[in-house]
């Protein structure tokens, strides 16, 4: 039987407060040591920062998307705006601000797939707890806020506290690192990879058994927790179940970079669609996999409803 319109289940609603940059990409066939010069064998630029690859990720995950940010009023700022607006982001709290330039990335992959990446803040630096108020409406009709850590501390904690007071689930992805204590027994999930569960939790996190053994110490200040290790997938974390969720194999990998933020973008989709964690997580786990064959992160980003459908296969 045919649902109608009026009966068909409501489009879930996922919005990013967080950080929006222009990546320029270099290839190279080994990454750099300390005080050595490469050549590149080829550049590209495009849409980056981890907020506006997860709002993309979410979107081509079939959510409604709103995106909370800061872009400079430069051509940069401006081509940003629209490349985000073009992939189905919902772009009217995107403050375009005078006499600053927008944030940049700087990214060098080599022939692997890994990178090595360096960040200028800049626009993205102006978001403030203003920022989270003025869109105090936005975040309180959504279903899930995901955050990150490329914006200032308070503004994050704002926005957090705005969707915690709402009842909107929060979506913490502690990276880069900072001390967001208090605010992360919010989280449902925090996401954290290897390195950034390590500076939580104070002792190393290496690898697939070191997770299982420590992520459930994350839940002393979350109400559930995922740490994502790469080509092995992700360990979720929750008062019920210590669970590996392994990632599919591939044969080769183009590039890592925003694999991270394809994971987010795809379990807020999910979440935000009322889907249990664990088969959110899945999906998460096949969408950052599916990724890493595309050069370059939101721009580049195939389209992931397939994935949620169960198009990937991911043994559990």
């Amino acid at each position: 039987m045919l649902l109608s319109s009026a009966e068909a289940a409501p489009v879930p609603v996922v919005t990013v407060f967080g950080s929006i940059n222009l990546d320029v990409s270099y290839r190279v066939s080994e990454l750099p040591a300390a005080g050595e010069t490469v050549l590149s064998t080829g550049s590209t630029s495009g849409l980056g920062g981890k907020g506006a690859n997860q709002a993309v990720a979410a979107a081509r995950a079939g959510a409604r998307v709103n995106f909370v940010g800061a872009v400079g009023a430069d051509a940069a700022g401006l081509r940003l705006v629209d490349v985000l607006r073009r992939s189905g982001v919902q772009t009217d709290n995107v403050e375009i601000i005078s006499e600053i330039e927008s944030g940049g990335a700087m990214i060098v992959v080599d022939e692997r797939g890994q990178n090595q990446i360096v960040v200028s803040s800049a626009a993205n630096a102006a978001v403030t707890p203003t920022s989270a108020d003025v869109a105090h409406a936005v975040i309180e009709a959504s279903d899930v806020l995901v955050v990150q850590g490329e914006l200032a501390a308070d503004a994050t904690v704002r926005a957090v506290h705005t969707a915690e007071r709402a009842g909107v689930r929060v979506i913490v992805n502690l990276a880069p690192y900072f001390d967001l204590v208090p605010e992360l027994a919010c989280a449902d999930p925090l996401v954290v990879n290897e390195v950034e569960a390590s500076q939580v939790l104070g002792v190393e996190v290496d690898g697939l058994e070191s997770a299982l053994a420590l992520a459930p110490r994350l839940l002393k200040s979350s109400r559930s927790a995922v740490v994502t290790i790469g080509a092995e997938g992700a360990v979720l974390v929750t008062t019920d179940e210590v669970v590996h969720i392994p990632a599919p194999f591939v044969d080769s990998v183009t590039d890592t970079t925003g694999a991270g933020d394809a994971f987010v973008g795809v379990l807020s989709a999910a979440l935000a669609g009322a889907r249990p964690l664990r088969d959110a997580v899945r999906s998460a786990v096949a969408a950052a996999t599916l990724s890493v064959q595309f050069l370059g992160a939101a721009e580049r980003y195939p389209d992931f409803s397939e994935v949620l459908a169960g198009g990937v296969e991911v043994q559990s």
